[in-house]
């Protein structure tokens, strides 16, 4: 059992995890880091709430599901294995969505400018971002406007919090759309702590291209192996920066 406190700003979050022993793969600690952003999320709705103006992120509406998610290879890893093991039936259902997805994009154009996006600037990555959500290219994991993966959805769908009107999200080109952010954002620190070696030097890995880029990146079984205790601080320490420390 892991016992540890990470200060976030006048907070101080105690966390109790129960981590294995000897060398895992980064994909093990997951779970831990879920949960510490889901209780950041939590902090930053309950402060926005308690400042007048409340999350309107509700289940079944599905709007942000249809924006260019960047997930960490991490996550990525941990989402292609559980699609395999999904009964045979679901997954040739994912799979057939991630297809249509792929071909919509390379229809587009846009696919190549969405995989070299992280050598663009700020304002070239939004204005693709924007083109993106015009495709209507919708989440694989998406069913009837609700996430079918909520207990494992990526670190960046935790953290996307809403507090506009919810139906200006379906126009974000043409509507001003208001967020509050947590404190850290893990999603971040996740993407750039690449651990498992498996991203390339400026590689976007977008959730809609997941399956393409689990075919390109076949897991192997000899894969880093490190110890749970250390990867965990490496990345809390990456995690805490200048807003207080961790023990």
């Amino acid at each position: 059992m892991a016992k540890f406190a990470l200060k976030v700003q006048d907070c101080n979050i105690e966390v109790n995890a129960r981590i294995p022993e000897g060398p895992v793969l980064p994909t093990t600690l997951l779970p831990i880091l879920q949960g510490l952003s889901n209780t950041l999320s939590d902090l930053t709705s309950a402060g926005a709430a308690k400042a007048g103006a409340p999350v309107s992120c509700r289940e079944g509406c599905g709007a942000c599901c249809r924006q260019p998610v960047p997930v960490a290879p991490a996550e990525a890893r941990m989402l292609a294995e559980w699609i395999d093991e999904q009964p045979e039936e679901r997954r040739t259902v994912l799979r057939e969505r991630f297809r249509q997805a792929a071909a919509r994009l390379q229809e587009s154009g846009m696919a190549q400018e969405v995989r070299d996006c992280m050598q663009a600037s700020r304002d070239a990555r939004h204005a693709l971002g924007l083109r993106y959500f015009a495709l209507g290219i919708a989440c694989p994991f998406l069913e009837e406007e609700r996430c079918s993966i909520h207990p494992i959805r990526p670190l960046r769908c935790r953290e996307y919090l809403v507090v506009s009107p919810a139906e200006r999200c379906a126009t974000p080109a043409n509507a001003e759309i208001v967020s509050v952010k947590p404190p850290i954002l893990f999603s971040q620190v996740l993407e750039k702590w690449n651990t498992s070696g498996e991203r390339q030097a400026g590689e976007f890995i977008l959730l809609t291209m997941l399956d393409d880029w689990a075919a390109q990146h076949p897991a192997v079984q000899d894969r880093a192996h490190r110890l749970a205790s250390e990867m965990l601080l490496e990345f809390l320490q990456a995690s805490s920066g200048d807003r207080g420390g961790t023990q």
